[in-house]
């Protein structure tokens, strides 16, 4: 089996590499964009960030609590991004680009190679999925109301 690494244990590594013009390769672990990565099955190529992210690209970032974050940002604006996971409905802002590790260049999907620069499904994929913000948003308070009314149905 193999030996899973932690991000925060190569996280130096990883930011030398990246600051030296090299890519890093890794396998994401968590459900936060799916459907387009799947949970420690697909492999992500991370390179350097630009001085400025545009909408639709992919960070790795720190937060404030150290945990590192892989979201797509969804706005640009005057005090840094706007980021959310593909499956996720919660908008996280104020994310400055000194907490961005580097960016996602391409990915792995099983064999399949897709470069997020030129992937025209892909970037269709990203103006679309972008789009269906506030429609997940609300697909989302609707999955937890619903749970909570299940919840209450078997407790009583």
């Amino acid at each position: 089996m193999p030996k899973r690494i932690f991000l925060r244990e190569v996280n130096p590594l990883i930011e030398e590499t990246l600051q030296g013009g090299g890519e890093v390769a890794f396998t994401p672990a968590g459900n936060s964009m799916f459907p387009l990565l799947r949970n420690r099955q697909d492999k992500i190529i991370l390179v350097q960030a630009p001085e400025q992210l545009k909408k639709y690209d992919i960070p790795l970032y720190r937060r404030g609590n150290g945990q590192f974050v892989l979201h797509r940002v969804v706005a640009v604006e005057r005090d840094g991004y706007a980021m959310c996971g593909d499956n996720q409905g919660q908008v996280e802002y104020g994310i400055r680009h000194e907490q961005i590790i580097g960016v996602v260049k391409a990915f792995y999907r099983g064999d399949k190679y897709i470069d997020c620069n030129i992937g025209k499904t892909y970037q269709l994929y990203c103006v679309i999925w972008t789009k269906l913000l506030p429609a997940r948003q609300i697909f989302f308070r609707l999955k937890g109301w619903a749970g909570r009314v299940r919840n209450k149905l078997y407790a009583g």
